[in-house]
């Protein structure tokens, strides 16, 4: 079928021009650097729905999941009436979509789309020579288009924690912003091509879908920060001095570390083996059930140990103490196990004395088998049956529908309560996708499961308590106010910190892990400075943590600095040699820190760095 490719829309005003041709594709002129942007007429599709009725989509397409799409495009009033071409210009379906200018964004709103379209990836890529995506603390793409592979990435979790992405040609950049149908957007990319994915809501083409486009200089730190100016006028940001205001004891994570206790879980051999799953080496050599590996009488010894050895401040994050142990009985966590000890002593671990505070690990994403309420309140697949999540220390999880969760922790609340944990990390809540469910009566789509999840964090801020969940999401930044980023390993020349140029003046980052290991803790900590973490300080039992003891000790260091900027906007980073092994920050304190990855001392900008070191520039 041949394509036309004649004009079918211009919009013009002081800040862009945007033209269309009847094969979709378009020129973009920014009329603030008088550069000029291109869309290519081809976007390319999955054959398929990109949820695949899992608990989280699979991420990798490969070369027979997708096709070169191309559109043939018609004006029908204040629209286009575009028709989805597939192989052999095969028409798959039509959808509409309205542009208009609005100053310096241009936005497309997709609508009317057929049902026989089982997916869509609209509008195409911008041509760009790296590719700027909000993956953990943050990625820069330069890699070359791979041929035989692409890779989906939703909002909401699964990797993406903001809502946008963008392109660079040298320091100039595009930013796209979902702005509505978030919960049913994502992000298909290669190379430097990406363009935004849109899924169907329970199987039909339900609700807005609105993407906003502008450009901007600086690189991706301008792209970062025009997405933060949206984020504050869109109400996805509340800054760590609010949340200290109605939260004063949050103030005692500003310079200080987590020091992470795992006490124990339930040791099950046959959920090893049904699922070709290997056995922990910390279990292989222990009898089956309860695994105590910190009682509550010994983490209170380790806490006053910490103390000796210089912890000022922070937080003690208690994992593990539920019923059964960590993830054993979720969402039915009491009473605490009583192979760690008693409630009073919990208790007591939970009111420490001076600028320290007690955090209680939680779940209301995930239940297990042997919870007393399952299956209840679970997802359903479209079958009816129980959707599976992740396979954790409780064996086989299953995902809790958001609706029952926050019920779930309305009714767990008064035993948390009489705890008295002033924090509360609720696992996986602003980890995970988004998720739906098909339980006749029930039933749950991606924009209830986000809206439940606020209602379940909303709940927890207003009693008052500090709300932590893992990773963050830009979704949780309103509520959350620590989140760990465990997640993220640094690759030289990729890795940019795209959240603290967002959010670290909003969200206390932890980050850590084991410290047997001396050069890799060493770099994770130098990590943590170059971003502005904190400390997380785990990975040891009762009988090992003497081992411990001197990487805690000489790791201070992190604290101190998070003492300078735990509170500051990050301003800038940059990559200050060739190699990528030198970094720098900023922050609007006016302070600066460069962090040497390298193995040998550098001196860079007239500032001496000594090796796997840093030096700090007032």
């Amino acid at each position: 079928m041949e394509l036309r490719s004649e004009e079918v829309l211009r919009l013009e005003n002081e800040h862009l021009q945007f033209v269309m041709l009847a094969d979709a594709s378009a020129v973009l002129l920014d009329r603030e650097s008088d550069r000029r942007w291109r869309m290519p007429p081809v976007a390319v599709q999955d054959r398929g729905t990109m949820e695949e009725g899992h608990a989280w989509p699979r991420t990798t397409r490969t070369y027979g999941d997708r096709y070169p799409g191309r559109f043939m495009a018609a004006r029908e009033g204040d629209h286009l009436r575009l028709t989805l071409l597939g192989r052999l210009g095969r028409p798959l379906g039509t959808f509409r979509c309205r542009f208009r200018l609005d100053g310096p964004w241009l936005q497309a709103d997709i609508f009317q789309v057929d049902e026989q379209i089982p997916s869509l990836v609209f509008p195409p890529p911008i041509k760009s020579e790296a590719l700027v995506l909000p993956e953990h603390q943050g990625r820069l793409v330069r890699r070359p288009l791979s041929m035989f592979s692409h890779r989906s990435c939703v909002f909401a979790g699964n990797v993406l924690n903001m809502r946008w992405f963008g392109g660079l040609r040298g320091d100039s950049g595009w930013l796209c912003i979902v702005q509505d149908g978030y919960a049913d957007a994502g992000v298909l990319h290669a190379g430097a091509w990406a363009a935004p994915m849109w899924m169907k809501s329970l199987g039909r083409w339900n609700g807005p879908r609105r993407v906003r486009y502008r450009f901007a200089e600086g690189g991706y730190v301008g792209l970062a920060k025009a997405f933060r100016r949206w984020a504050r006028e869109n109400g996805l940001f509340r800054t760590l001095e609010a949340k200290i205001e109605d939260t004063p004891e949050l103030a005692h994570l500003i310079g200080g570390r987590n020091l992470h206790f795992m006490m124990g879980w339930t040791y099950r051999r046959s959920r090893y083996e049904e699922t070709w799953m290997p056995v922990p080496p910390e279990l292989a050599r222990r009898g089956e059930g309860v695994v105590p590996l910190i009682t509550f009488r010994q983490a209170a010894e380790i806490a006053r140990d910490a103390r000796t050895l210089g912890m000022r401040r922070g937080v003690l994050s208690y994992h593990g103490w539920i019923k059964g142990g960590y993830d054993e009985s979720h969402p039915d966590i009491w009473p605490p196990e009583p192979a760690l000890g008693t409630v009073e002593e919990l208790r007591a671990l939970c009111s420490p004395d001076g600028p320290f505070v007690a955090d209680l690990h939680d779940n209301y994403q995930d239940i297990y088998e042997q919870s007393e309420s399952f299956p209840a309140g679970t997802c359903r697949t479209p079958e009816g049956r129980p959707l599976p999540g992740g396979f954790w220390r409780g064996g086989q999880a299953y995902i809790l529908n958001a609706r029952d969760a926050y019920q779930r922790a309305r009714r767990n609340w008064p035993l948390l309560e009489g705890l008295g944990a002033r924090c509360i990390y609720s696992d996986t809540l602003t980890a995970e996708t988004l998720k739906q469910s098909y339980e006749e009566g029930n039933t749950l789509t991606r924009s209830e499961d986000l809206e439940w999840k606020r209602r379940t964090m909303e709940f927890f801020t207003d009693k008052g308590v500090i709300f932590s969940s893992e990773g963050g999401c830009d979704f949780g930044v309103p509520y959350v106010a620590c989140a760990p980023h465990g997640k993220h390993t640094r690759v030289p020349g990729e890795s940019v910190p795209l959240w603290g140029l967002v959010y670290h003046d909003c969200v206390v980052g932890w980050r850590g892990g084991p410290a047997l290991r001396p050069g890799e803790f060493r770099t994770r900590c130098l990590e943590n400075v170059l971003w502005g973490l904190t400390l997380v300080f785990g990975g040891f039992t009762a009988d090992d943590w003497p081992q411990h003891r001197r990487a805690f000790e000489d790791s201070f260091y992190v604290d101190d600095w998070h003492a300078r900027v735990g509170k500051d906007e990050m301003v800038n980073h940059r990559y200050l040699t060739e190699d990528f092994l030198v970094e720098q920050t900023e922050w609007s304190s006016g302070r600066a820190v460069t962090v040497n990855f390298a193995d040998e001392d550098r001196i860079v900008e007239g500032v001496h760095v000594p090796a796997r070191d840093y030096a700090v520039q007032e």
